[in-house]
C-alpha cells in the first residue's frame, strides 16, 4: 500500500528535506486526518458532507486523491495514476484548444481573444504527480517530470505567440485568462522541488514577482471587475503552502510587493470590499454581498445565502467549493469555502471562520469544513467578524464608506457606500463618479440594475448597462462618460480626497473631461444616520445633466396632483432611452424629497431611503422604472436640469418603520458659492452643520455662512451640535455659531478653545 521515501532536494541548501506528497498533505497530516476519521464522530460527519456535497463531487481528482492519500483507498490512487500517465509527452502547444495558427484572426476587441494557451493550466496532473510519486517507477518519473519541465521551458521562454494586443499590465492583462497556465507552472516548480526553477519563475515576466509588484493595486485589489476574482486563488494558496515545507516562503507568502501587496492581503480582497449581510427572505440565511462593477453580474457576494431567488425565480445555493468554467480553464477551480478554510487555518485571527459559519447548510448549526485541510466544525456561535475600515484606493479608482468600522459592521444596520473614480478597469462599463452600492438596515437600497429586452450577460456597447444611465451617476447631454485615467498607473488625472477619521467618513474624487468640457467633482459624506452627497458640475456652456439614483422599491409619498404622467406633459423633453411608466414633477428652483419603500421579506419593517434634494432653478423629477425591473420594484429617480454649472446637493436617509420613521425634518441650504456648500441637517437626535468645498484651489480657506452661522473650512467639516459639546471632524479654521447653554468644542478629537458671547461660540477665540 501507501508508503514514503524521503524525496532529498540537493539543489540548494535552502530546502527542507521533504517527502512526497507534500502539496496538499504530508505523510503527517495525512495521518493525523486519519486518525480524526477513526476517534472522532464529528470528523466522520464532515466526512460524510464531503461525499454528498461539491467538496467532492465538483473534484473528482482532488476528491480521489483525497481517498488515496488520506483514506488509504488504492482504487482511487490507481484512477488517478491512469490519468497521469496520459500526461507523459504532454507539452503546451503555441496555442492549444485546437486553434490553427494559420488561419487564426485575433480578435482586436478582446485582447484575451485566441490566448487559450494561457488558460492551460495543468494543477490536477502536479497533484497527481505529488501524490502518486511511489505509484510510479523511475521511468514514469521521469516522463511526467519531463512534461513539467515542459511548461516551465514554455514560460521562460516567453510563451509565445501573444495577441498583438497583450502587455503585461493592470489592463491587458487579465487574471482569469493569463494567469492559469501561469500559476499553474509556478507550482511545477514547486512539485519538482527545484529552488532555481521556483525562482525563476517567480521572477519571470507576468510570474509572482511581477503579480505582487506591479499588476495589484492598493495592496489588494486586482483590476478587472471584482466578479472574476475567483479564478485561480486556489492554487495560488497551494503553491505558498507547499513553498512553506519546502522553507522558501520567501517566494509565497513572504514576499511584499513593491507597493505592499502580500498573498494575505490578497486573500483578503473580498472582506475589504465587503457590505453588510442582508436580511434573509422568510425561508431563507442571510447574503452578504461586496462591491460590485463592472459589466457582469449585478451584485456578487462572499456568500450568497440559501433561500433567494434569482431573476428566473429558480432559488440559489452558497458559492460551490469547486467550479469550473471553460473560459478560465479546463479545471474546476477552487472557490470561496476552499479558501477561507485554508486562510483561516493559516491566519485564524483574520476572521475568515466568520464567514465560514455563515455559509453553513439550512438546518445545520455548525458550518463543517472540509477535511482536506483538517478543520474542526465552525460554531457561528463561537465566531468573531473581522474589523471593517472604510478605504480610498487611489490606484483601483474606488473608495468604500462604512459608518461603522468594528466587528458590529457586518450584522448591524448601519450604512454603507461605495463610490466608482474615474479610473479604467477591466470590463469597464463607464461608470464614472457613479455610487455602486449604498446599503443600510441590513437592505441593499441602491444598485446598478436593469437590462433592456434582448440583452444578458456582458454589456458589451450596451446603452444602459455600459453608460453611467444604468447607474447611480451623472449623465452629460445623453453622452458616454469615459475615464480620464487608464489604470495602469492610478489616478493620477484626478484629485482625490478622504477624512476616514469618523464621526463622518468623506471621500471626494475631481476630474475634468469625463464629459467634454466639463469639469465635474463628487463628494460623499457618510454618518451613522445618512449619505450626504455633493455632485458639482461645471461647463463653458449650457448643458443637460441628469442625475439618477436606482433603488430598489417604489416612491410611496408623491402627491398624486403633483406629478404628471409621461404622456400627459407639456414641458421640456422628459423620455429618456430605456426608462418606462414615467411620471414628472416640475419643482423649479425649490427644495424636494422623496421616499422609496421596499417590500417587506418577513418581519414588517418598512425599509427605504428618503431621497432629499435642496433646491436649483429648472429642476425636473422623473420618478420611472428601470428597464427589465418588472419583477422586483425598482426605481429610477432621475433629476434633469439644462444649465452651464450647477450642484445636485442630496441627502439620501434611510429608514424602517415607513416613511414616519425617518428621522430628518430639515434639510437645508445655509449658504453655497462657486466654491463650497454648506448645509444644515436636523431631526430626532441630529443637529449637523456640513461644508464642503469644491473647484479650483482647494486648500484655500473658504468661508460660507447665512448671517447668524458662518464657516470657514479648508476641504471638508462635519459639525455636530450636543448639549454638551459642539465636535467638529475635518479642516475647520473658523466658526461662528449659535448654541444652547455653554457646550465645549472640540476638534478632531481635541478640546479646542472657543468664546461664547450673547449665545455664539466663536472659534479662534479672540486674542
Amino acid at each position: 500500500m501507501f508508503r514514503c521515501s524521503v524525496l532529498l532536494l540537493v539543489c540548494c541548501a535552502a530546502l527542507a528535506a521533504v517527502e512526497h506528497p507534500f502539496i496538499l498533505w504530508t505523510p503527517e497530516e495525512a495521518a493525523a486526518i486519519r486518525e480524526r476519521i477513526a476517534t472522532d464522530p464529528e470528523a466522520q460527519a464532515q466526512l460524510e458532507h464531503m461525499r454528498s456535497s461539491s467538496m467532492s463531487k465538483a473534484n473528482k481528482t482532488v476528491w480521489n486523491l483525497f481517498r488515496y492519500v488520506v483514506l488509504e483507498e488504492e482504487m482511487a490512487g490507481k484512477i488517478e495514476r491512469a490519468a497521469l500517465l496520459d500526461f507523459i509527452g504532454r507539452k503546451p502547444e503555441p496555442l492549444t484548444w485546437n486553434v490553427d495558427l494559420d488561419t487564426l484572426e485575433w480578435n482586436e476587441g478582446m485582447p484575451s481573444a485566441g490566448d487559450s494557451h494561457m488558460r492551460d493550466e495543468q494543477t490536477l496532473n502536479t497533484l497527481r504527480y505529488d501524490c502518486l510519486y511511489h505509484l510510479l517507477d523511475a521511468e514514469q518519473r521521469a516522463g511526467v517530470e519531463a512534461s513539467l519541465r515542459s511548461y516551465i521551458d514554455f514560460h521562460l521562454d516567453g510563451h509565445k505567440p501573444h495577441h498583438p494586443a497583450f502587455r503585461y499590465n493592470r489592463t491587458s492583462w487579465l487574471p482569469n485568462m493569463h494567469w492559469p497556465r501561469t500559476i499553474g507552472t509556478h507550482l511545477m516548480a514547486v512539485a519538482l522541488g527545484d529552488e532555481e526553477l521556483i525562482a525563476a519563475m517567480f521572477a519571470s515576466d507576468g510570474g509572482w514577482k511581477w503579480f505582487f509588484d506591479a499588476y495589484i493595486a492598493d495592496e489588494r485589489f486586482y483590476m478587472e471587475e471584482f466578479g472574476k476574482y475567483y479564478s485561480n486563488i486556489g492554487t495560488m494558496l497551494m503553491y505558498c503552502e507547499a513553498l512553506e515545507k519546502l522553507g522558501l516562503g520567501r517566494y509565497g507568502y513572504g514576499y511584499t510587493g513593491a507597493g505592499g501587496a502580500t498573498m494575505r492581503k490578497y486573500l483578503g480582497m473580498l472582506p475589504a470590499i465587503g457590505l453588510p449581510r442582508l436580511e434573509a427572505p422568510a425561508d431563507g440565511m442571510p447574503r452578504y454581498p461586496v462591491v460590485s462593477m463592472g459589466d457582469a453580474g449585478d451584485l456578487h457576494c462572499i456568500v450568497k445565502g440559501h433561500g433567494w431567488r434569482n431573476r428566473k425565480g429558480k432559488p440559489e445555493r452558497n458559492v460551490p467549493f469547486w467550479k469550473g468554467s471553460r473560459m478560465n480553464g479546463p479545471l474546476p477551480k477552487l472557490r470561496i469555502p476552499g479558501w477561507f478554510e485554508i486562510g483561516h487555518k493559516r491566519w485564524p485571527e483574520d476572521g475568515y471562520d466568520y464567514f465560514l459559519a455563515q455559509m453553513r447548510d439550512p438546518g445545520q448549526e455548525r458550518y463543517l469544513p472540509s477535511l482536506y485541510w483538517n478543520l474542526e466544525p465552525i460554531d457561528p456561535a463561537e465566531v468573531e467578524p473581522p474589523p471593517a475600515p472604510s478605504h480610498v484606493n487611489d490606484e483601483r479608482g474606488f473608495a468604500l464608506l462604512r459608518a461603522e468600522e468594528g466587528p458590529a459592521y457586518w450584522e448591524g444596520g448601519a450604512p454603507a457606500v461605495s463610490q466608482q473614480f474615474a479610473t479604467y478597469y477591466v470590463h469597464y462599463v463607464h461608470d464614472c463618479f457613479s455610487i455602486l452600492q449604498f446599503v443600510a438596515n441590513n437592505r441593499l437600497l441602491y444598485n446598478k440594475m436593469g437590462r433592456p429586452e434582448g440583452r444578458k450577460g456582458y454589456a458589451g456597447g450596451d446603452d444602459w448597462k455600459d453608460h453611467v444611465r444604468g447607474h447611480c451617476g451623472v449623465v452629460v447631454d445623453g453622452l458616454k462618460a469615459e475615464p480620464v485615467d487608464d489604470g495602469n498607473s492610478g489616478s493620477p488625472s484626478q484629485r482625490i480626497r478622504q477624512d476616514l477619521r469618523g464621526p463622518a467618513r468623506f471621500s471626494a474624487v475631481q476630474a475634468a473631461g469625463v464629459y467634454p468640457e466639463v469639469d465635474q467633482e463628487r463628494a460623499l459624506v457618510l454618518t451613522e444616520a445618512y449619505l450626504f452627497d455633493v455632485f458639482h458640475l461645471v461647463s463653458p456652456r449650457e448643458r443637460s445633466y441628469d442625475w439618477q439614483v436606482l433603488a430598489f422599491g417604489s416612491t410611496v409619498d408623491r402627491g398624486a396632483a403633483r406629478w404628471t404622467a409621461l404622456e400627459d406633459w407639456q414641458g421640456r423633453e422628459a423620455r429618456r432611452a430605456h426608462l418606462k411608466q414615467t411620471r414628472v414633477l416640475d419643482v423649479g428652483e425649490d427644495p424636494w424629497r422623496v421616499s422609496i419603500l421596499q417590500e417587506d421579506r418577513g418581519e414588517p419593517r418598512g425599509v427605504g431611503v428618503r431621497v432629499h434634494m435642496l433646491g436649483a432653478p429648472g429642476t425636473m423629477v422623473l420618478d420611472s422604472l428601470p428597464p427589465g425591473m418588472d419583477a422586483d420594484p425598482a426605481t429610477s429617480l432621475l433629476v434633469s436640469r439644462q444649465a452651464a454649472n450647477t450642484v445636485f446637493a442630496a441627502l439620501h436617509e434611510p429608514f424602517t418603520g415607513g416613511p414616519s420613521g425617518a428621522r430628518i425634518n430639515e434639510f437645508s441650504r445655509i449658504a453655497q458659492s462657486d466654491s463650497a456648500l454648506a448645509v444644515r441637517i436636523r431631526g430626532a437626535g441630529i443637529d449637523d452643520r456640513v461644508i464642503v468645498a469644491y473647484g479650483a484651489d482647494i486648500d484655500q480657506p473658504r468661508e460660507v455662512g447665512d448671517g447668524e452661522e458662518s464657516f470657514t473650512v479648508t476641504g471638508f467639516a462635519l459639525v455636530r451640535i450636543g448639549p454638551q459639546a459642539v465636535h467638529v471632524q475635518g479642516d475647520l479654521q473658523a466658526l461662528a455659531l449659535p448654541v444652547t447653554g455653554s457646550p465645549a468644542l472640540v476638534i478632531n478629537g481635541e478640546p479646542a478653545q472657543a468664546a461664547l458671547a450673547d449665545g455664539v461660540l466663536r472659534f479662534p477665540a479672540a486674542p
